[in-house]
């Protein structure tokens, strides 16, 4: 097995999601080590999937406050163009004892940066897929069967569950009806020649 390769896939695999608040929509993930190289790809793809920040339309990002979210957000981002503010929780052992809310970059107000909806997505994904809880029988050992159900999860998510009729992706104008399973399966396919 090249060894590159197997760098990748073996071991703990950590997954970074960006999920939108206001919409509740996954808007893109990646899974891999706890490293720079992990966080500059999950920076860059959602650098690719928001509209173009300047400094006058910054975008907002709220993080647990690992530190390799800013050298991800400062290769990713224009100069200026983003506020980020984290918030850590201390624990003592498996109890988390405190919070500390902190500006890292931008302006912002601390109490904006309660990150609630993240942690109730999180738990959300850990009822959903056995390998997102804690490590079982069920563990995923594979960074690619974990991208795998993660892509699946993500289609549910955002265009097949709905509150009031509405999913995330309607939310966000990305498509103006709900779909079922049915439909996306069943959707002819052209071929190119």
């Amino acid at each position: 097995m090249n060894d590159g390769f197997k760098s990748r896939e073996v071991g703990d695999a950590y997954t970074y999601l960006a999920h939108r608040r206001d919409t509740n929509l996954l808007i893109c993930f990646v899974v891999g080590k706890w490293n720079d190289l992990t966080y500059d790809e999950f920076y860059k793809m959602l650098s690719l999937r928001l509209r173009f920040p300047t400094r006058k339309r910054r975008v907002t990002i709220y993080s647990d406050g690992n530190k390799q979210n800013i050298s991800g957000i400062e290769n990713n981002f224009p100069q200026g163009s983003v506020n980020y503010g984290a918030r850590k929780k201390i624990r003592d052992g498996q109890n988390v004892v405190g919070v500390v809310s902190k500006i890292i970059l931008g302006n912002m107000s601390k109490a904006d940066i309660p990150i609630t909806g993240m942690d109730g997505f999180c738990s959300k994904l850990r009822e959903r897929i056995s390998c997102f809880s804690r490590k079982a029988r069920s563990f995923a050992k594979r960074k690619l069967c974990i991208e795998q159900r993660l892509e699946i999860f993500s289609v549910q998510h955002n265009f097949i569950e709905h509150q009031n009729g509405v999913t995330p992706a309607m939310k966000e104008g990305l498509i103006g009806k709900t779909l079922t399973w049915e439909k996306i399966f069943h959707v002819r396919l052209t071929t190119l020649k």
